[in-house]
């Protein structure tokens, strides 16, 4: 015996499908008639030419022109005046429309109005591209703003690698910013916001065993606390075997693991008492890694920071992590070690700031010889 079913034509369907219908409509009809008819003056009269669609990186940007760090693109950004949008979309070469979520959320996007809009690299073509981005005010007015996307494919960036950030005239002829705005200064790269990570990623996703020096000043810090917008975690990170966040259904993307590994420098109240902690991947069953040596972390001044990644004789990775004072020896130990099985066997390279104002000074990337190998537990 199977199951009974009404047709849909049943005069018992068309009532409920013209129900359905009419309260669609009056949801319609409500949100129009509340954007419409209870503006004030001053939003009544806005125009497009009032909308203002940043680009932070420029109207033109090239990815992948030095390897690919990841598998997104992203095309940062602020609308304004963001209380007044009611829709935003982006869409690629005159595709088809897609949501564009607008900050601040508490995670990715840090203040009203930012936008991070999320490309596939299969959604770009090799050259030039456009990416058109669209905001509809409360008012029914629509401004639209373009953006040129240069795109190389099949390029690889062999090691070893080095950036210095302050003789870069163009950030994205060496990164690609993942998340946040920075601008360039002169001895550096600093972060514009103290937020959720501000993402810097290079490299090529075929790295595998490399180490990561990198040169850089916190100049102060958001103390943690349990509540948003910290959640009890303030730090500078670095993560190695990246491959970009996966995709979650969100615009854009959070969740950031599984990945190789990421070295955190936490900060709590007192800089003097910086700790370093690996987190191997999101996965609540791999718990993460805390050094038991305190770290000094002097405000202001420049200091340094060694990381590596290499697959030993076993098939497992080995992830190390140091810090020091700049201008101070090298210590010969590091700070702390960590064993991941079935791990990302390559990946490229993040530099991530979380609730900490910094300036990054340079960078270095070297391919780990085959001495460094021997496990040591």
């Amino acid at each position: 015996m199977g199951t009974r079913t009404r047709p849909f034509g049943s005069p018992r369907n068309v009532a409920l499908a013209l129900v359905v219908l009419a309260a669609a409509a009056m949801v319609w009809a409500r949100a129009t008639f509340s954007d419409r008819f209870f503006l004030s003056p001053e939003s009544a009269a806005l125009t497009s030419a009032d909308v203002r669609i940043q680009f932070w990186y420029g109207p033109t940007q090239a990815f992948g022109q030095k390897g690919n760090p990841q598998r997104w693109i992203n095309v940062l950004g602020n609308i304004q005046p963001a209380e007044e949008v009611r829709r935003a979309t982006f869409s690629v070469n005159g595709g088809q429309p897609r949501t564009l979520a607008l900050g601040g959320d508490l995670h990715r996007l840090a203040l009203a109005g930012d936008f991070n809009a999320e490309l596939s690299w299969d959604d770009v073509d090799p050259g030039e591209n456009v990416v058109t981005v669209e905001a509809t005010l409360r008012n029914g007015a629509v401004a639209r703003e373009d953006l040129t996307l240069v795109v190389g494919k099949g390029n690889s960036l062999p090691l070893p690698h080095r950036i210095d950030f302050s003789e870069l005239e163009n950030l994205q002829d060496e990164v690609q910013v993942v998340d946040g705005h920075w601008r360039l200064d002169p001895d550096g790269i600093r972060t514009t916001q103290r937020y959720y990570d501000r993402v810097l990623s290079f490299g090529d996703t075929t790295w595998t065993d490399y180490e990561v020096s990198v040169r850089l000043t916190v100049h102060d810090f958001t103390p943690p606390e349990p509540s948003p917008p910290t959640f009890n975690v303030t730090h500078f990170g670095v993560a190695m075997r990246w491959r970009g966040h996966h995709a979650d259904g969100l615009q854009p993307s959070q969740q950031w693991g599984p990945l190789g590994a990421q070295g955190e420098l936490l900060v709590k109240t007192s800089p003097d008492s910086a700790r370093w902690r690996i987190l191997f991947d999101q996965a609540q069953e791999k718990p993460p890694l805390y050094s038991e040596k305190r770290n000094t972390l002097p405000i202001g001044q420049p200091i340094r920071i060694k990381t590596q990644v290499v697959t030993l004789p076993d098939g497992r990775s080995r992830y190390r992590f140091k810090q020091w004072t700049d201008g101070q020896p090298e210590p010969s130990d590091w700070d702390v070690e960590g064993f991941e099985a079935d791990d990302y066997s390559s990946g490229s390279v993040c530099l991530v700031p979380h609730h900490t104002d910094v300036t990054i000074h340079e960078v270095r990337v070297e391919p780990v010889s085959r001495v460094e190998r021997t496990p040591r537990e």
